[in-house]
């Protein structure tokens, strides 16, 4: 921007130097054009309004697609030369625009370049819930065998007395206090946990799948008539071939929570 100025103010001394001498006529007319003119250059070019910027900005997004429809590793010098023609909110905006597009093609390796380059500038916990949902939507798509993931509990299991209300949560064995599926329920008929059970995009039973993970289930119910209330444990190992796991609880299997 400084260098700008510098050239502009150069560029001026020639018209500068005339307008100086005695001997030129009409100097007000080439005052006033030469005025205009610089004027006009900018705000063309150094001003909100200015088109270099825009130029550079619709070069590099040509480039940029133009590997995307080659489903090719986006350069890391494209990559770069976007931290520095963008804003930080510009760079977000961006990505998020450029990961969707190309999982809309179909073309997923240039899709996972640009989520595994991303990944920094999404910080704030609003921000990192968009990054998952970003990465779910690749994951989902290199992987749709796992896209509708769910587990059931058979219609058939053993429940110690009528319900009033019940609440399940699946884990990863060892893994963290964050459930990767957590539902209520009413209805012993109808209980199954999808992916989108999950508390963290991403974080679910696709998740689990994908990285050969045992999990843990718990269920705890509250009783209608009695007030009583009663849970399960359960370790279950999922089958890789099956994305959809059904489960049967048997009566021993229950434990009555002390009021």
């Amino acid at each position: 921007m400084v260098i700008f100025y510098l050239l502009i103010l150069f560029a001026a001394l020639p018209i500068i130097a005339y307008l100086l001498s005695q001997k030129t006529n009409n100097k007000g007319l080439i005052f006033g054009a030469t005025v205009i003119v610089l004027s006009f250059c900018l705000i063309i070019f150094t001003s909100k309004f200015a088109i270099l910027g825009n130029l550079n900005k619709q070069t590099l997004t040509n480039k940029i697609l133009d590997e995307v429809y080659l489903d090719s590793n986006i350069p890391k010098d494209y990559l770069i030369n976007i931290e520095k023609s963008l804003n930080e909110d510009e760079i977000k905006t961006w990505m998020i625009s450029l990961i969707s597009k190309s999982i809309d093609l179909n073309k997923l390796n240039s899709a996972e370049s640009f989520i595994v380059y991303s990944e920094k500038f999404f910080v704030s916990n609003e921000e990192k819930i968009i990054f998952y949902s970003l990465y779910t939507s690749l994951r989902d798509a290199k992987f749709p065998k796992f896209r509708n993931a769910s587990l059931i509990i058979d219609k058939g299991s053993y429940f110690p007395c009528v319900l009033n209300t019940g609440l399940a949560n699946l884990f990863i064995l060892n893994g963290p206090d964050i459930p990767i599926a957590k539902i209520e329920f009413q209805n012993t008929n109808d209980i199954r946990l999808r992916n989108e059970n999950s508390i963290i995009p991403g974080f679910d039973l696709a998740s689990a799948y994908l990285n050969n993970e045992s999990i843990e289930m718990e269920i705890e119910i509250n009783c209608k008539n009695s007030f009583e209330v009663f849970s399960l444990k359960s370790l279950i190992i999922l089958n890789e071939n099956n994305a959809m796991s059904v489960y049967k609880i048997n009566s021993n299997e229950w434990s009555k929570k002390s009021q």
